[in-house]
C-alpha cells in the first residue's frame, strides 16, 4: 500500500502509476475539490505526450511561437514545439480520474498535520497508517518537515492573473520578458483577449507585475499566484520508506519555474522503486531520471541572477540568428544539456556569458 499526501498534477500522475501496477493507493488532498485553488502557469511542452495521452478536454489552447524581450524592448521570435495550455484543474482531475479508473483511491478535506511513526495524523482527527508515505504536497512540504527531510530550501515568488486584454494579442504567441534582478515575466495566451500575466522573481514582485500590466494593460480576472521553490541537488529525498516527489522536492525548473514535467519523471522512477521494478533507490536514480537537467538549469540560472541589463540586451541579439534559433527549436527547453551543446557549437559567444559567474547576484 502507498500512501500519497498532495493531489497535484505530479501526485495525481503518481497514483496512476501505482495504482495501473497492482498496488493498494491512498491519495489524501486538503481541499474538497482537486485542482484548486490553481497556482501554475499551465504551459507544457510538447514532451508532455512522453507521459500520457494529451486529452482535448483540458488543452484550452497550444502555441507554436515565443517572443523573448529583453530590457531595452527588442525581441526575438523563436518557433516552438507545440506547446499545451491547460487548463489546470481540469488537468488535475483528469489526472485523478485516470488513477481511480485504476483502483487508486481519494481521500477529499483531508489536510495533512504530521507523521510519527509512519502514522499521519490529519487535521480532521483521522489517523492513517502506512509503510509508504509520499509528499506530494506542494513546496512547503509538511510531509518533508515531518520526516527531518525538508532541508534548506530558496523560494521565489510567482505572481500571476489572468487577465483580458484590452487589445487583441496572437493566441499562437506565448511571450517572455527578461530583466536584470531574478526576474522572468510571461504573458501566456488562452485566446486572443485572455492571457495568463505574471511574473516570479526574489524580491520586487509587486512592482514587476505593475510594470507588465503597463505593457499588457487589461482587467484582472482573478488571481493565480504561490510560492515556487528553487531546485537543490543537495536534498534528501527519501527517509525511512517516506519519499518526496515534485514541489515538495524542489523538482521544478530554475530557468523558467515548470516542474510538472521533472515532477512525472521522477514518478516514473518511484513507481518503479515502489513496485521493485528496478534496482537501487529513489535518491540515486533521481540523477539519470531529471536531476542532471534539473542541475543545469539552476546553473544557468544562477549565471542568469548576475546577468545586467546589457547581458540580457546581448544575449536577446545572438537569439536572432537563424541558426540559433533553429538549433532552439529543434532541442528545446525542456532538456538544458542538449540544448546549450548544441548552441555552443552554432553559437561559440553564447560562452561569454560564464564570466558572469565571477560577480554577485543582482
Amino acid at each position: 500500500m502507498a500512501s500519497i499526501i498532495g493531489a497535484g498534477p505530479v501526485g495525481n500522475y503518481l497514483a496512476g502509476k501505482l495504482a495501473k501496477n497492482g498496488l493498494k493507493v491512498e491519495v489524501y488532498e486538503e481541499h474538497k475539490k482537486i485542482g484548486e485553488p490553481i497556482a501554475c502557469t499551465g504551459i507544457l511542452t510538447s514532451y508532455l505526450g512522453d507521459f500520457m495521452k494529451v486529452n482535448e478536454d483540458y488543452v484550452i489552447n497550444k502555441v507554436n511561437q515565443t517572443n523573448v524581450y529583453s530590457p531595452n524592448g527588442n525581441f526575438v521570435n523563436i518557433k516552438l514545439k507545440k506547446n499545451y495550455i491547460v487548463n489546470r484543474d481540469l488537468f488535475d482531475r483528469h489526472l485523478a480520474e485516470d488513477a481511480k479508473s485504476n483502483g487508486a483511491k481519494y481521500n477529499l478535506g483531508f489536510r495533512f498535520n504530521s507523521l510519527k511513526n509512519k502514522s499521519m495524523k490529519f487535521d480532521n482527527g483521522e489517523i492513517r497508517k502506512d509503510d509508504c508515505i509520499i509528499g506530494a504536497d506542494g513546496p512547503k512540504s509538511l510531509v518533508g518537515r515531518s520526516a527531518g527531510i525538508f532541508g534548506e530550501r530558496k523560494f521565489v515568488v510567482g505572481h500571476q492573473a489572468r487577465v483580458r486584454l484590452k487589445n487583441k494579442t496572437d493566441p499562437d504567441i506565448v511571450e517572455f520578458f527578461l530583466d536584470e534582478g531574478n526576474y522572468i515575466g510571461w504573458s501566456v495566451p488562452e485566446d486572443e483577449k485572455t492571457v495568463r500575466l505574471g511574473v516570479a522573481s526574489h524580491k520586487g514582485v509587486k512592482n514587476h507585475f505593475e510594470i507588465l500590466m503597463k505593457k499588457r494593460p487589461g482587467k484582472i480576472l482573478n488571481w493565480q499566484s504561490g510560492p515556487i521553490p528553487v531546485y537543490n541537488p543537495s536534498l534528501k529525498y527519501e527517509s525511512d520508506g517516506v519519499y518526496l516527489i515534485g514541489d515538495a522536492a524542489t523538482q521544478v525548473k530554475a530557468t523558467t519555474y515548470g516542474g510538472i514535467i521533472p515532477g512525472m519523471h521522477a514518478a516514473d522512477l518511484l513507481a518503479k522503486v515502489i513496485t521493485n521494478e528496478t534496482e537501487g533507490g529513489y535518491q540515486k536514480g533521481l540523477w539519470k531520471a531529471t536531476g542532471r537537467h534539473l542541475w543545469m538549469h539552476l546553473m544557468i540560472r544562477k549565471v542568469m541572477n548576475r546577468f545586467r541589463k546589457e547581458d540580457y540586451n546581448e544575449l536577446i541579439r545572438l537569439c536572432e540568428k537563424n541558426s540559433v534559433r533553429d538549433t532552439i527549436y529543434e532541442y528545446d527547453r525542456e532538456y538544458p544539456l542538449r540544448l546549450l551543446f548544441a548552441l555552443g557549437l552554432k553559437q561559440p559567444n553564447f560562452f561569454k556569458f560564464s564570466k558572469c559567474l565571477l560577480r554577485n547576484e543582482i
